[in-house]
């Protein structure tokens, strides 16, 4: 466990100790309306430029480099992260804002479009801010997640009211910090602290006008239902199963690798976690073999290749998972620390289809093996679950390669890679099925937290119109003329 409620108080516990890290007085429902209604009525930071946002995102960011060291320490007490994987995943926030902040200018530019037919018209569209944007951020990632999120809605000229995860809320309170410590427009981004009733609060709000949620997909069915009885816009960034497809010409250096690192980093605790590995049967037993033997190297723990997991429950899934594969599986393991919340790599050969490893998403340091022998079955194993988030592809024919890729039902696909598309901020990021909704990142995800506007503007007041009313007779036989002549 990594928190736990007392009274009217959040006790955020170390996931590995179990020792008091801080304790956050939990928000109620007047803090959590006033918040709310502050940001609505508060028009400063949208009425902003583009630019003027933007200089202040890059303004902030640079506070965050200088915090970096407050800002890692606090990401190790909440989540039992090692070293590394925070440095990741400061310097993947910090990216992003950067990038983000670089092509808004002109995503978010009035866009001139063809006005066809219409001669005597311009026609443009506008993004412009929706209002007031609601993001629920989960505990995997403390940074990086409500970070991301959130400052698409700033740059797009939203206030923000940020809810992170009950297990992890240091950091956006960190962040919070920062923000009223370097930028003066304090409304544009508030968070607001507690469980899953807070999160409810926000989304059932009125005044919030869009809804950015990451986690579950249980939970993002929830907010999709509740979104839908307004018809509420929301943004829903799912979980996945993210496979990984090694085809029979593949470097399998390179896949075994790719493997270990997309399925064990951060402790397998990433939606884009590869999950499963689909082994063409050509070189399945070489591949079986070579990872066999790398698993046993790797190590979790404090001085491990990765941390402990963040969230009792999730860790109990994950060993229950386990526990329901061995009774039909080979389970190979690799190394761990002795201790509870660091669970040890482990691979998972061809689990049964009825399984839990195979139906649901896993979230923990595990890898199921299993062969291919034809492109069919491959794709039907992978769509079987609706997971659509990200995929991977390893081979060297090209034109093979996107044959797959063209029947992948994946928001992301990479090949002879995984996982770092997330760090690229110019394209977008999300799924497909139960995997979410919506796009962040790119000018996609700025556009998503915008209002587009169409506007026609006419260019000649002193004409009228040949549709208006006491039109000659004359104007509709030479309409028919323009058809036949246009569009034959």
């Amino acid at each position: 466990m990594a928190a736990k409620f007392e009274n009217n108080n959040l006790i955020v516990l170390n996931p590995l100790s179990g020792d008091k890290v801080d304790t956050l007085t939990v928000s109620d429902e007047k803090y959590i309306n006033d918040s709310i209604l502050n940001a609505k009525i508060d028009s400063s930071w949208p009425s902003l430029s583009v630019s003027k946002r933007i200089s202040c995102i890059n303004k902030f960011r640079k506070e965050l480099l200088k915090n970096k060291k407050e800002i890692a320490s606090t990401i190790k007490n909440e989540t039992g992260k090692i070293d590394f994987d925070i440095t990741v995943e400061i310097l993947t926030s910090l990216e992003h804002l950067k990038q983000i902040a670089s092509i808004a200018q002109k995503a978010l530019k009035i866009q001139r479009r063809n006005a066809g037919l219409m001669k005597t018209k311009k026609a443009y569209v506008k993004y412009e801010p929706l209002g007031v944007a609601g993001v629920i951020a989960p505990w995997n990632y403390p940074l990086a997640t409500p970070l991301t999120s959130s400052s698409e809605a700033l740059i797009a000229g939203n206030n923000v009211i940020l809810k992170p995860s009950e297990h992890t809320p240091l950091t956006s309170k960190l962040l919070k910090k920062i923000w009223d410590n370097t930028i003066e427009y304090r409304s544009a981004f508030q968070v607001v602290i507690g469980g899953a009733d807070v999160g409810e609060s926000i989304v059932k709000n009125s005044d919030i006008d869009i809804v950015c949620f990451t986690g579950s997909t249980f939970v993002g069915r929830i907010i999709a239902k509740q979104c839908a009885e307004t018809l509420k816009p929301c943004i829903l960034e799912l979980g996945g199963k993210d496979p990984m497809i090694v085809l029979n010409d593949a470097n399998i250096h390179r896949a075994v690798e790719s493997a270990i690192f997309g399925g064990m980093s951060n402790a397998g605790q990433t939606c884009i976690s590869t999950e499963e590995v689909f082994v063409e049967d050509g070189i399945y037993n070489n591949f079986v073999e070579k990872i066999s033997n790398r698993i046993k190297s790797i190590k979790s723990g404090s001085m491990g290749d990765y941390g402990s997991m963040i969230v009792a429950q999730n860790a109990d899934k994950v060993k229950r998972h386990i526990e329901d594969a061995s009774k039909n599986s080979k389970i190979i393991y690799g190394k761990s620390d002795e201790k509870d919340m660091f669970l040890p790599p482990a691979l998972v050969f061809e689990p049964k289809e009825d399984s839990y490893i195979v139906n649901e998403e896993t979230f923990g340091p595990v890898l199921s093996i299993r062969k291919f022998s034809n492109e069919e079955d491959l794709l039907e194993k992978i769509h079987k679950t609706g997971f659509g988030l990200s995929s991977s592809i390893f081979g060297k024919n090209k034109k093979r390669m996107n044959e797959i890729i063209k029947n992948l039902k994946t928001g992301t696909v990479s090949i002879n890679d995984v996982m770092t598309h997330y760090g690229i901020s110019s394209i977008p990021f999300g799924g497909e099925g139960v995997s979410g909704i919506g796009r962040l990142h790119g000018k996609e995800g700025l556009r998503a937290f915008s209002r587009t506007k169409s506007i026609v503007v006419n260019r000649f007041n002193f004409m009228n119109e040949i549709w208006w009313f006491g039109r000659s007779e004359k104007i509709n036989t030479l309409l028919n003329k323009v058809m036949n002549l246009l569009f034959r």
